[in-house]
């Protein structure tokens, strides 16, 4: 088994441990220490966290305490987002203007039908956004100018 594959079996193995914790605490928020665990995450580690849980419940792993925790994440992310960013982590969003060069790979059709969510803001007016978990995973940084809002998340 190759290196990079364990370490993918690993982040998953976590990442089902930690939703089933936060499954069986009753709360959908998580712990004070894995919420800091998980604070001040850069843009390469929400892509590995996300990408990763997105795997697991496009593939059918037991989504609703993956689903939990992915909201769990995004509600820290979302908190430590740019006060005047135009999207926050866990906004809807979809694609308008030019398509990306990070997604220069997929149908244009697809892409412009595709809801995403905001994963990742930044201060260099880039965001990292992920279709819907039931379309794709993967996790695609883009201009903030290159999406449009159709949702904010509500937050407790």
């Amino acid at each position: 088994m190759a290196d990079e594959e364990t370490t993918e079996l690993v982040i998953d193995r976590l990442l089902l441990a930690l939703a089933a914790q936060v499954d069986t605490s009753g709360s959908p928020a998580l712990a004070a220490g894995a919420a800091e665990a998980l604070a001040d995450l850069s843009r390469a580690q929400a892509d590995v966290i996300f990408g990763q849980a997105g795997h697991l419940v496009h593939y059918g792993a037991d989504t609703k305490p993956l689903k939990t925790l992915i909201h769990a994440i995004t509600v820290i992310q979302r908190d430590e987002a740019p006060p005047d960013a135009a999207v926050k982590p866990g906004d809807e969003v979809r694609l308008v203007g030019e398509v990306p060069e990070s997604l220069a790979d997929y149908d244009e059709t697809w892409l412009r039908e595709t809801t995403f969510v905001v994963r990742y803001v930044d201060r260099t007016a880039m965001v990292a956004v992920q279709p819907d978990l039931s379309e794709d995973y993967v996790i695609a940084t883009v201009p903030a100018a290159c999406v449009e809002p159709l949702r904010r998340e509500n937050t407790p």
